[in-house]
Formats: C-alpha cells, structure tokens, sequence
C-alpha cells in the first residue's frame, strides 16, 4: 500500500495499467484495447460500486457510469477519491462491434477468464 492520499491517485491511468497487465497476463496482447474497462470501486461503504466504467476525473471527483444490474441502463454518479478504498478491473470492452451470431453459448465460458476481455 502506497502512502499517497487516494485523492492524489490517477485512477483512470491505475486501471488502464491494470487492464494492459491483465490482457498480457492472459495472453490478450496485440488485441484491440479497451474502449471501456469496467471496475468495481469499494468505497467506505459497505457495498461496493460495480459494474462501472470512468467517465472523468479530477482532483477531488471520479466520475462512474453504473451499469444496472436490472436491464439496460446506466446511472451517473460521482465518487469522492477520498472515500475510495480499491479499484478493481472486472473486464473491457473493445472498440470493435461484434455480431451477435458469433457470441457463443455463455454457459462454456463460465470459467474462461479470457471471456471477461472479449
């Protein structure tokens, strides 16, 4: 652990390191990069924020778009970096738009860590 206050903490440029750690590690490089990485943010709170993705940051404000878990729809929200306890990488979103007809069946995926950063 650092002894930086997590206010002064870059998160946008922390989780596109951690996803370029993650796809290398996985065997995903040379990929097209995400577009947009989804995270999990642990406040202070007990429960955590997730499935989310930054939208902006500044000094004191990193800004979320929440997926939500009920159907399509996306929440704006804006975390104090202060209350900020971890940021996690869930997986990315590429650039590139897939056809639907080449998703497979989800149920073979559920343990290929690899399916997180399709």
């Amino acid at each position: 652990m650092n002894n930086y206050p997590s206010n002064s903490i870059n998160w946008s440029e922390k989780v596109k390191d951690l996803d370029e750690n993650i796809r290398r590690e996985i065997g995903l490089e040379g990929d097209n990069e995400a577009r947009h990485i989804l995270i999990r943010v642990q406040t202070k709170s007990a429960e955590a924020i997730e499935p989310a993705f930054i939208v902006g940051e500044d000094e004191t404000f990193l800004d979320l778009f929440v997926l939500s878990p009920q159907g399509p729809g996306i929440t704006s929200t804006a975390v104090l970096k202060n209350n900020i306890q971890s940021v996690g990488v869930i997986g990315g979103v590429s650039a590139e738009k897939l056809d639907p007809s080449e998703i497979p069946d989800e149920n073979p995926m559920i343990d290929d860590v690899s399916a997180l950063y399709q």
